[in-house]
């Protein structure tokens, strides 16, 4: 049995990411993989032996046993989250999908199992940052995949159901709460937008529980409306065969419910009505609308946004990471012209930062802030003889001297749902956002890894099969800039084009001929190309002299036209590396640009009403 020192150690240190391999290439992966669900499985069926030996003791004797256990079995399963990031997600899936939190079938209630687990997930929450939220995402990812009008009860569902309303209604979980490893409002959200009968008996469960008072307060009423109306629906049927039993006590597998869903199912429809029914406001004085009749290729859009928003939701950015990955973080004291040098060497366009003195993140450095430097020096020539002394430190106050968009500083824990870190890009309006996770040794904000807005749509793009239900073309929806564009000429000077970036905060000017045409596009990276090994005099070239010193490496531009689907758009992000489409008519001259930001806010906010409801 390999241990996992040595997988730490000798073998995910040292693993390359298996993407692309072939089946021979991954065999390698694949045994590690085996390996660390073995040494996981053997850790967590060590504990259950050790608390099964002890079954029957005192209640207090039980308490001290399962402490005792949770304490050496945490600190081997830590250590290997520690080691690999995927050592986590492993143990959510064993935790999950092979049922070892499902009572057996001699079990009396799924109750008896809470207190046997609760001292290591409680631990392991403690120690694991993201862990707890992992965990619930999971077991809701499995529940809301189960039919709106499926009839029949099944053990494990409820079991998963049970113990989502333990976490998060039991008192003893409620620290959970205060450290912000669990989000209340986000599950009962994701429960009503995918209604079936244990989705919606779970938010009946939350929001009754009276230390759940921001969700009571939020969807108290919306909640209370399914269940009223599955209720109405229920009481036609009381004949119906396919029921779910509702009397506590009710025998099932073997095994006995200490409290049964009182939302029973029925045949045919589920009991429910369409969700629109009840989640859009109702008028009191005036009568509701006649619907407009929705077209196939609309309801079809609908869908696949809303299967893309659930995806975001039940997936972490833990989800979104290769499996081996280079981080490279700057520290503030570093000179600017070094951080530079270090970005070209290494091909990348942006790094977090550090604070050293007080250890702290400090910050994402991009391109942005390159520019903002070159503008300082446009404005204060006389400072250009000072500019290869300047320390990232001192970017705040160019910063404040040019009148311009601070540092950005926002960032997200590893452990939150995918959706949340797209939406906190939206409202920040950063094209990326690092993942900040907590040191367990330490209690200090630790660096992981920096998610951009192309990583996540391409992981949509390969993981989400409905983006092919995307049909409707550019033409009809509300997406991308067609208005007010800023172009460029072969002959403009870059300073010209750097001021068009930074004045309308954008990160791209279309390039045009005299016709019109799109010959090109500079790109805000391309600034950087210009001064490495600080040589300002190259900013006083043409934009077409400057886009001759691109790298033989650089892929072109993406084009589209208005015809175009955000079907095809999504097969070509998850083919190719596109950061912006430029969209064109069949003369190839300039019509609008589409970036990845107005994707990004169309999958998230089209037909959402303000407070994130669908219309």
């Amino acid at each position: 049995m390999k241990s996992f020192d040595w997988l730490k150690n000798d073998y995910w240190r040292y693993l390359p990411s298996a993407d692309g391999l072939g089946e021979s290439d991954a065999a390698p992966f694949n045994n590690g993989r085996a390996a660390l669900r073995h040494e996981l499985k053997g850790t967590l069926q060590t504990y259950i032996l050790s608390c099964a030996e002890h079954e029957g003791a005192s209640e207090d004797q039980e308490v001290d046993v399962f402490a005792q256990a949770a304490t050496e079995g945490t600190s081997s399963i830590v250590e290997a989250c520690n080691a690999s990031k995927r050592a986590l997600l492993e143990l959510v899936n064993m935790l999950v999908h092979q049922q070892m939190l499902i009572p057996s079938p001699d079990s009396h209630s799924v109750d008896m199992i809470f207190p046997v687990w609760d001292p290591l997930l409680k631990r392991l929450a403690m120690r694991q940052s993201g862990f707890l939220q992992m965990l619930s995402y999971e077991m809701l990812k499995q529940l809301i995949a189960i039919p709106e009008a499926h009839p029949l009860v099944n053990k494990s569902e409820e079991s998963l159901v049970m113990w989502l309303e333990h976490i998060y209604t039991a008192r003893e979980w409620d620290k959970a709460f205060t450290h912000g490893d669990l989000d209340d409002l986000n599950l009962v959200s994701t429960c009503l937008q995918t209604p079936n009968q244990w989705t919606t008996r779970l938010a009946e469960s939350i929001v009754k529980c009276p230390e759940r008072v921001r969700a009571q307060r939020m969807f108290g009423e919306r909640v209370a409306r399914v269940v009223n109306d599955k209720g109405n629906g229920n009481a036609q049927n009381e004949n119906d065969d396919n029921r779910v039993p509702t009397k506590e006590g009710h025998e099932f597998d073997g095994w006995q419910r200490s409290e049964m869903t009182s939302l029973p199912v029925i045949r045919g429809h589920g009991g429910f009505v369409q969700p629109s029914s009840y989640l859009r406001p109702r008028g009191q004085s005036q009568p509701m609308p006649t619907p407009k009749q929705e077209s196939a290729i609309d309801r079809d859009q609908r869908k696949a946004l809303q299967r893309i928003r659930d995806f975001l939701k039940v997936r972490t950015s833990y989800d979104v990471l290769p499996l081996s990955f280079r981080l490279i973080i700057f520290d503030t004291s570093l000179l600017v012209k070094k951080s530079l040098t270090i970005l070209i060497q290494n091909g990348i366009v942006s790094a977090p930062l550090w604070d050293s003195k007080t250890s702290t993140f400090a910050g994402l450095l991009t391109t942005s802030d390159y520019i903002n430097l070159i503008q300082y020096y446009w404005q204060n020539p006389d400072a250009v003889n000072r500019i290869d002394q300047f320390k990232l430190n001192s970017l705040r106050e160019i910063e404040k001297a040019i009148g311009v968009s601070p540092l950005e500083t926002a960032s997200i824990h590893p452990g939150k749902p995918l959706y949340e870190a797209c939406r906190r890009m939206l409202e920040t309006r950063a094209r990326r956002i690092p993942l900040v996770d907590i040191d367990d040794e330490t209690g200090r904000a630790m660096v992981v890894s920096v998610v951009t807005q192309y990583r996540i749509l391409k992981f949509v793009a390969v993981n989400v099969h409905e983006t092919q239900l995307l049909r409707k073309p550019l033409r009809h929806l509300n997406l991308g800039t067609y208005k007010n564009l800023e172009t460029a000429k072969m002959e403009t000077p870059v300073f010209d084009v750097i001021h068009q970036l930074v004045t309308n905060n954008i990160s791209s000017v279309p390039i045009l001929n005299s016709d019109g045409v799109v010959t090109n596009v500079f790109e805000s990276v391309d600034v950087i190309t210009l001064i490495k090994g600080a040589n300002y005099d190259e900013l006083n070239l043409n934009v077409g002299e400057a886009l001759q010193k691109r790298s033989e490496e650089f892929p072109g531009i993406y084009t589209c036209s208005i015809e175009d689907r955000l079907d095809t758009i999504f097969d070509t992000i998850r083919k190719s590396r596109v950061h912006r489409l430029v969209v064109i008519d069949e003369d190839s001259r300039l019509v609008g640009v589409l970036t990845l930001s107005d994707i990004l806010e169309y999958i998230l906010l089209e037909g959402e009403s303000d407070d994130g409801n669908t219309d």
